[in-house]
């Protein structure tokens, strides 16, 4: 056996340099060095860009704010209202489909209306849609044909046999192609989940406007009739009796019982946000975990929290109900109660759901004062606004007392952003725009308008930002 002594090496003096390889310490390759903070970067750029997407997707509105704008990356800063695409629109279907009968039973849609939020103004609103209207249906090859919309899902789950995503799939093309609204998720329902969601929330206050009445009404399979009559005023409802009230049709029309749906639909909402069935967020989940074995919805489990945290932001009290009821008429050339539609009517009464959140909610009422010699303006601008949601009754027309050298849009009320609005969709600058505090403003100060437009020569009616 051998061995070496490990050769001796002497500690420097403290007056002796160190050599190199100590007075410098451990060396790293600079390029290393560089590609590791080059990875870092980008592994934390990349977290950003997921983070900051599923935090819009789950948290619609509610957005983390990082005060940077990144490519990639969302910075969450929201405008002040939503574009329709913008939008979380939620199909939803009430099947004809009575208590008692197997959930796998064809069924037509006794209801049928689209849920749209605003996640950036905090609005919302419900579009109905008749269940006799004629509507052009996808026949899985390309082509389209005619029938009510209320045969749709009943075509894609039980007809056709290879329709992407089956019934839900093909009435949300079908909405899709008649109305030109991107549906995001659907919910479906029959007539025993709207009974235990009513229960659910201990039933529903309804105001009644009229008296309505159905003396042999029933809503199960083989059940004999029973009585049900409603008078106008305040009535607490259970869920049977709202589901009675949502669906009677007797001495009234269907137009009619849509308008009984919204009013049940109004209040359910009123009732659930009344109680905080949204908030904290585990309730909105143990509420929707509880309901969505019974209903059949694309709606993800994870989505809950966000949506109950802007439902709760919303209120009852800026939800928008509106029908295409109005925009219907009889098809003479049809079997049976169909209905077709005016469709340029339907454009407004569809604007006045989907169009800005933001003028929605401030409500204004305008007066339109022609102050030019061209007869008729006021009348063609009235056209245009209803185009971008103001409706009707939002407007009064009347003649300015003198004529104008240029438009002014007055805002008397506060409600600034809706008058930016009007004086873009009239192609118009800003400064056409003044406050009740400016010395213009003081001719039309006790006028009936929380905005009075008095129309000009300058407007350009072509420019106008109609329907976007």
């Amino acid at each position: 056996m051998s061995w070496q002594r490990p050769p001796f090496e002497r500690t420097p003096r403290p007056d002796q340099p160190l050599p190199p390889a100590l007075a410098g310490g451990r060396r790293f390759n600079p390029l290393l060095i560089f590609g590791i903070a080059v990875f870092a970067v980008a592994a934390f750029y990349v977290l950003l860009v997921v983070v900051t997407i599923a935090d819009d997707i789950f948290f619609p509105g509610n957005e983390f704010k990082i005060g940077v704008s990144l490519p990639g990356v969302d910075s969450g800063e929201n405008p002040e209202a939503a574009d329709i695409n913008e939008r979380i629109n939620i199909l939803f279907l009430g099947l004809d489909r009575r208590v008692g009968v197997a959930e796998g039973t064809a069924a037509r849609t006794d209801s049928v209306f689209v849920l749209t939020i605003d996640p950036f103004s905090k609005t919302a609103g419900v579009f109905s849609i008749p269940r006799d209207l004629l509507v052009e249906i996808p026949n899985g090859s390309g082509g389209y044909y005619e029938d009510r919309v209320n045969v749709v899902w009943e075509t894609g789950e039980f007809v056709y046999d290879d329709y992407p995503d089956g019934g839900p799939g093909l009435i949300k093309d079908t909405i899709e192609h008649n109305f030109d609204i991107p549906i995001d998720n659907y919910v479906i329902l029959d007539f025993e989940d709207f009974i235990q969601l009513v229960d659910e929330v201990g039933g529903v206050d309804v105001e009644v406007p009229e008296y309505v009445a159905d003396y042999n009404y029933t809503e199960c399979a083989g059940c004999g009739g029973y009585a049900v009559e409603f008078a106008p005023g305040m009535q607490h409802m259970d869920g049977q009796r709202a589901l009675a009230y949502a669906r009677i049709r007797k001495g009234s029309n269907d137009f009619k019982r849509i308008e009984r749906q919204q009013l049940v639909i109004q209040a359910t909402a009123a009732k659930a946000l009344g109680l905080d069935l949204f908030v904290p967020p585990t309730k909105a989940v143990s509420l929707y975990k509880k309901f969505k074995d019974a209903v059949q919805t694309d709606v993800s489990d994870f989505r809950i929290p966000g949506l109950a945290k802007l439902a709760q932001q919303v209120g009852s009290d800026n939800i928008r109900m509106v029908s295409i009821a109005p925009a219907l008429y009889p098809c003479g050339t049809c079997r049976g109660a169909v209905q077709q539609a005016d469709w340029d009517k339907v454009a407004e009464l569809k604007a006045q759901v989907f169009a800005d959140g933001q003028v929605q909610k401030e409500a204004a009422f305008l007066e339109l004062q022609n102050g030019t010699d061209q007869e008729g303006l006021a009348e063609e601008v009235a056209g245009v606004l209803r185009k971008q949601g103001i409706s009707e009754q939002s407007m009064l027309l009347r003649d300015a007392a003198a004529v104008q050298t240029s438009t002014l849009i007055v805002d008397l009320a506060g409600k600034g952003h809706t008058a930016k609005k009007l004086a873009e969709w009239l192609g118009l600058s800003e400064d056409t725009v003044v406050d009740a505090s400016d010395p213009a403003a003081g001719d039309f100060i006790g006028s009936e308008g929380d905005i009075v437009v008095v129309l000009g020569p300058d407007v350009r009616l072509s420019t106008a930002a109609v329907g976007d």
